[in-house]
């Protein structure tokens, strides 16, 4: 089953996989908004220079609209609750660094203290040189009404899966959460591992019998 829950993702993920045929990643040159024309408002490209904090080089107007302001420069982090950012950041350079595809379910939390789901996916680029880039969307499941007007404040993680290209229905369930290693930065991830973990209480289960409080 494929875990991607809106068409605008699947659709941004199958392009991507086209562009890059048998290697890891396409190179951003590649990419041609003509393409993904439908889905630009919600596409956003994030750079990180060096070790660097990986931040918006663009942002869709859409994007830019739910949340409020110009993300443009900002960083990719500042979304999220604090007690994810940590999360986030390793998820988003590991993405950049090893290749693989992060899919992302998140609740959006308004100035007016209102909710929407949304779904987010991260799809590398070849390294150029100094700088490391990915291509990514931002999409709301369900639109609620006062979506755009009403910005979204806060980011906070529902679920993660870490996608293999060539066995997507192989990924995380979307109600899985992956416990992201604090050490993550630095680990490099086979392409064909999945790794799933599900919240029990106060224990993360890992598939495989492994129980860790």
């Amino acid at each position: 089953m494929n875990p991607m829950r809106h068409d605008g993702t699947s659709e941004l993920f199958a392009y991507w996989n086209r562009l890059r045929g048998a290697r890891a990643a396409p190179e951003r040159r590649e990419i041609a908004p003509a393409s993904i024309r439908k889905y630009l408002a919600d596409t956003f490209i994030v750079q990180a220079i060096g070790p660097g904090e990986p931040r918006f080089r663009l942002a869709g107007t859409r994007i830019c609209s739910v949340y409020g302001r110009e993300l443009r420069s900002a960083s990719f982090g500042s979304l999220w609750q604090i007690k994810d950012r940590s999360n986030i950041v390793r998820l988003t350079k590991n993405s950049m660094t090893n290749k693989s595809v992060v899919q992302l379910t998140y609740e959006g939390k308004s100035t007016r203290g209102r909710r929407a789901l949304f779904e987010l996916i991260l799809l590398p680029l070849a390294s150029e040189a100094n700088e490391r880039h990915l291509i990514g969307m931002i999409i709301s499941l369900g639109r609620p009404f006062w979506l755009e007007s009403d910005p979204i404040v806060e980011n906070r993680l529902q679920s993660i899966s870490i996608i293999d290209p060539r066995y997507p229905a192989r990924s995380l369930p979307s109600d899985s959460i992956l416990t992201v290693p604090e050490n993550m930065a630095s680990t490099t991830l086979p392409a064909t591992r999945t790794i799933i973990s599900r919240k029990v209480g106060h224990l993360v289960v890992f598939d495989g019998g492994k129980i860790s409080s």
